[in-house]
């Protein structure tokens, strides 16, 4: 895309800095100010509803004037391919977003630094909320580092574009940040912003997206029902606090994240400090664990598995509802193989071989080590190997005593196929010569 090379006779523009699905940067030299700056426009700016907003949200943004948000220098109109297209101003800025961090230098990217770069987001997000303002698209490349560690957060304006235009194109947005309410066209609020920035701590904390499955699919099925476990437990310079703090901002209801930016900020400090939270006590929940080794031990595994998915959608992450998950997911996985045995079993004695077959299958896909599943499997190809031998018998004896010795070949071939050392198959072979000749 080729801007012009002035716009409003004040801003040259010198090169492409970034694009994205909605916006492109350019870098720009401002006459007035006598130094460069970054310019962002529009690709398409067909819609009028759209532009609206557009301008109306960074009008806003710019009234807001907090350290912890990109300032707004200027803003305005230019034509292009006899468009008018929208453009604002902002300072360039020195040093680089957080997704760059992350990839490029995840070394120097310590606990202590990442959670002091949060804090910082959580500031600038707490202003935007107070006027407002929800981002709907937090994540790591929409946070911008600078050289001495202060955060910007970007890209208000082209997130409320983006939101405008979903009807028509499908949800948009990046959707491994996104909440559970996004992806079912829910009302967004600033519970919304939370979880997006506590899946951005989870990725800075250990360099892993939390609901990253490879495909939308899977990916929207991971953040309405999995998951992800204790960044405490995947990046060991995280304290269990700390691990915590993040997985509540990443519940799944709203009502269960944090109340607002500036809350989250608050327990992210404590837990970097190390400090004891009372929210997290876990002999407040002691009681519903204690349910759950009952329930286990009664072998009322959907009761047990009900306490801890409560749990986890409230948001708590720890090693002993970690280890109950496991033990309930094995109790329930022997569960299941034990009943598909136990069918297996029960078509075998009707001779009902396929279907014994596929029982046994699907019990060793849940479980491929099970001895027993592979003994059944072992002793079902025995019986139905031993029911299509005596078929071709029978067939190999009807058609020597008809006299059809090439029929009686081929059935012998078939049995030879079953069992190839089978003692009988020599004397068949034996017997059809003697009638033939």
């Amino acid at each position: 895309m080729i801007a012009p090379s002035r716009i409003d006779d004040r801003y040259e523009v010198k090169e492409l800095l970034g694009e994205g699905g909605m916006g492109i940067v350019y870098k720009a030299y401002d006459s007035q100010r006598k130094g460069y700056v970054a310019l962002k426009t529009m690709k398409d700016a067909a819609d009028p509803t759209a532009l609206e907003l557009f301008a109306q949200e960074w009008r806003t943004l710019a009234n807001i004037s907090h350290p912890n948000i990109v300032d707004i220098f200027n803003s305005g109109e230019f034509e292009e391919d006899g468009q008018r297209k929208p453009y604002f101003v902002m300072p360039l800025l020195p040093g680089r977003t957080l997704d760059r961090l992350i990839r490029d230098a995840s070394h120097r990217l310590t606990a202590e630094r990442a959670v002091d770069i949060l804090i910082q987001t959580c500031r600038g997000l707490q202003a935007a909320h107070d006027h407002g303002l929800i981002h709907r698209d937090l994540k790591p490349s929409n946070l911008f580092v600078m050289n001495d560690d202060s955060v910007k957060i970007i890209d208000f304006g082209m997130v409320h574009l983006v939101d405008v235009r979903k009807t028509a194109t499908g949800i948009k947005g990046t959707l491994q940040y996104m909440a559970p309410e996004q992806l079912e066209l829910k009302d967004v609020t600033a519970a919304t912003d939370i979880f997006s920035l506590g899946v951005v701590a989870y990725e800075a904390l250990t360099g892993r997206k939390p609901f990253d499955r490879g495909t939308e699919g899977a990916t929207a099925q991971a953040i309405r029902n999995e998951f992800p476990p204790p960044a405490s437990e995947i990046n060991p310079a995280v304290n269990k606090v700390l691990g915590q703090v993040v997985a509540k901002a990443m519940a799944k209801g709203p009502w269960n994240r944090f109340s607002s930016a500036r809350e989250f900020a608050e327990y992210l400090q404590k837990a970097l400090k190390g400090e004891a939270i009372e929210l997290f006590d876990t002999a407040k929940i002691q009681p519903r664990v204690e349910r759950v080794r009952r329930a286990l031990g009664d072998g009322d595994l959907e009761f047990a598995n009900e306490i801890l998915n409560d749990l986890q959608l409230e948001g708590r992450a720890d090693s002993e509802i970690t280890q109950l998950l496991d033990e309930v997911r094995q109790a329930t996985r022997s569960k299941i193989v034990r009943q598909l045995l136990d069918s297996a079993r029960m078509r075998l004695q009707e001779a009902e071989f396929p279907l014994a077959w596929q029982k046994v299958q699907e019990a060793l896909q849940r479980d491929p080590g099970n001895t027993e599943a592979q003994a059944l499997q072992a002793e079902i190809e025995t019986r139905r190997s031993d029911q299509q031998s005596e078929k071709w018998h029978r067939l190999v004896q009807q058609h020597l005593h008809n006299h059809a010795f090439t029929q009686a070949r081929q059935a012998i071939d078939e049995i030879q196929k079953i069992r190839r050392d089978d003692i009988e198959v020599a004397e068949l072979i034996a017997e059809a010569d003697r009638r033939e000749n």
